[in-house]
């Protein structure tokens, strides 16, 4: 009844409650729809930038790079296709228990290592395994990319310049052996001090090197004059730091004036060195290093973008970088490079990552010891 007390007409006033409530559904679901497509664009590269956007508009100035553990199918990539640049992978034992764990092709390179190893697994033969699975998951990726795949040398070797060289070189060899082309890879080595002179040594060699975990003037200086293809700073992480130590006054930047000043280095040295920036937490981080020459941003980042008009990007860091003053290569010796790492992030950066990946490459080696009988096709 209504509240009149008169009686409802159900057979009409339920078919349109029914009828309201079914199109409601369908409005909700076309919405779910239209958001899941534009999530999948961002994943895996869809539709073009909107015109007039941010998004479309930092393209310009800098590649923006999205990071994958896992590519989508061939049939999802072509169905939507987006062209932000170039994407990269960075492949590592924490990527590759995640391609197991995960399953699909990429769980591949490691049967396909497990499986290569003539007479079977033991102590003596799993460090090759897991080199050669790295290996495998690079050529696998070097395909899928745009850009380049970095593949991560085991944190061990951090503080061993001879040992580190003599790994990548090893690393190399087995993407050679795979067909891998060499202008698709990149070798990540941490920014310690020994890190500096593998680093030295391999770009001298033609080994292109990705140096990591940057965090002060004195490690981007000597990456760049190291020759290193690729640096990679942390913006958001070092304003962080400083402000938890309370050391940084209102108008204060560290993030910007690194990227600002690793960048005018760089471009002073000839423009070989590429300037990566991560750790990038909202759109006003990404703006305040645009210009940059590779931004590794995240999905709700490039929605954000996508859904900005361009002419709230403002001044890049381009024109800043251009009035400042480099000076000439000089290399410190390790213990000034150390206390310089000691006086920023560096060295707990370095400390937590040298931890956090030596949990992961114990956890590794565990999942090919108790799957000794696994096979693959890498």
């Amino acid at each position: 009844r209504t509240r009149s007390g008169r009686a409802s007409e159900p057979s009409i006033h339920r078919g349109d409650a029914r009828r309201r409530n079914e199109a409601m559904t369908r409005c909700a679901r076309a919405n779910d729809a239209r958001r899941d497509a534009r999530r999948c664009a961002v994943t895996t590269g869809a539709t073009r930038a909107p015109a007039g956007s941010a998004l479309d508009a930092a393209r310009a100035f800098s590649n923006l790079v999205l990071d994958s553990k896992k590519f989508a199918s061939e049939a999802e990539a072509e169905a939507n296709a987006m062209d932000l640049g170039p994407r990269a992978g960075v492949v590592s034992s924490c990527v590759l228990l995640y391609s197991v764990k995960s399953g699909g092709r990429d769980a591949g390179a490691v049967e396909g290592a497990m499986a290569a190893i003539p007479g079977g697994l033991n102590a003596g033969n799993v460090d090759f395994v897991v080199d050669k699975a790295k290996a495998n998951l690079a050529s696998m990726w070097s395909t899928k990319v745009d850009g380049r795949v970095s593949v991560e040398l085991g944190w061990w070797l951090v503080n061993d310049a001879d040992a580190c060289e003599k790994k990548a070189i090893e690393m190399l060899a087995l993407c050679d052996d795979l067909k891998t082309p060499r202008d698709k890879l990149l070798f990540k080595i941490p920014a310690t001090y020994a890190g500096i002179e593998a680093t030295r040594r391999l770009e001298a060699r033609g080994v292109a090197c990705h140096v990591s975990h940057v965090y002060c003037r004195e490690q981007a200086n000597a990456a760049i004059d190291a020759g290193a293809s690729v640096v990679q700073l942390y913006y958001s992480r070092l304003n962080a730091w400083y402000k938890s130590k309370k050391s940084l006054d209102a108008n204060a930047d560290p993030g910007y004036e690194l990227a600002r000043d690793a960048l005018a280095r760089a471009k002073a040295a000839g423009g070989k060195t590429k300037i990566m920036v991560a750790s990038l937490a909202n759109v006003d981080a990404v703006k305040r290093v645009l210009g940059a020459d590779y931004l590794l941003v995240g999905q709700r980042i490039i929605d954000e973008l996508a859904n900005t008009p361009a002419s709230d990007l403002g001044e890049t860091i381009i024109s800043d970088a251009a009035s400042v003053a480099v000076g000439a290569p000089a290399r410190l010796d390790e213990a000034a490079y150390r206390a310089a790492c000691d006086a920023s992030p560096a060295s707990e950066e370095l400390e937590i990552a040298l931890k956090r990946n030596a949990a992961s490459d114990s956890e590794l080696i565990d999942y090919i010891n108790e799957h000794k009988g696994g096979g693959g096709n890498a």
